[in-house]
């Protein structure tokens, strides 16, 4: 009795968390993840803003020339709103993660739609804009996900290099960026470490890396462009 018990909670909660995450990402048409076959890349950026590096990594997209999309918390956009300001001044997209660092798989459908509207509301406050785009928190995805974010565009990626890894260096996350470098890639990568799991001074070898990939000639036969711009029909 025991066993089966427990073998229907695994069952239950595989239906919550895992099974709608890779039911989405794999089948799904109501994502986003990879843009028409020109010559265009969008690097994405999730988790911040953060004070330390977000500074750095803007100042390093202006000097390449590079617009990107960030993907916001909303509670930090609160604590930071010159920096989404700066994002928008600079050309870049600014969509939302939740408005904490939560996965869906711990929220229920009110405390999601809650978490959308809070994190909408609060770039929207900063920015004078409303948001457009979504990413869920680790692209985790419950059964309501889509639904409670149906007046989004929910943008997942082609390529998510594991850049918040401590041991991982600029020059091993330059030859993730290269080998994810494709016609239409969406490429994941991280301007705070602070998230959980994450080494918290990650983001300076991304931004190092991001110098090593931005200076291959390949790269430069690249266009680097905004999730809207990408997918612009």
């Amino acid at each position: 009795m025991k066993k089966k018990m427990f073998s229907a909670a695994l069952l239950m909660a595989a239906a919550w968390t895992v099974i709608p995450t890779l039911a989405v990402r794999t089948c799904s048409k109501k994502i986003k993840k990879r843009g028409p076959g020109f010559p265009e890349i969008a690097l994405t950026f999730d988790d911040g803003p953060d004070p330390a590096y977000t500074p750095l990594l803007l100042d390093t997209l202006k000097q390449y020339n590079v617009k990107a999309t960030f993907f916001v918390v909303g509670e930090k956009a609160k604590l930071y709103p010159d920096l989404l300001r700066r994002m928008k001044q600079e050309g870049h997209e600014i969509g939302i993660h939740n408005d904490q660092h939560i996965s869906n798989w711990l929220l229920s459908p009110a405390q999601m739609e809650q978490q959308l509207n809070r994190s909408a509301a609060a770039v929207a406050s900063i920015t004078g804009e409303p948001v457009k785009l979504y990413r869920p928190p680790w692209g985790h995805f419950n059964p309501y996900t889509l639904k409670k974010a149906a007046h989004f565009d929910t943008i997942m990626w082609t390529a998510i290099p594991g850049d918040w890894k401590e041991k991982t260096t600029a020059d091993q996350l330059a030859k993730k960026l290269r080998c994810a470098r494709s016609n239409g890639a969406v490429i994941t990568l991280h301007d705070s470490g602070n998230t959980f799991g994450a080494y918290g001074k990650a983001p300076l070898t991304m931004i190092d890396s991001l110098h090593l990939f931005f200076a291959d000639d390949e790269s430069n036969k690249f266009k680097f462009v905004t999730i809207s711009t990408l997918f612009r029909k």
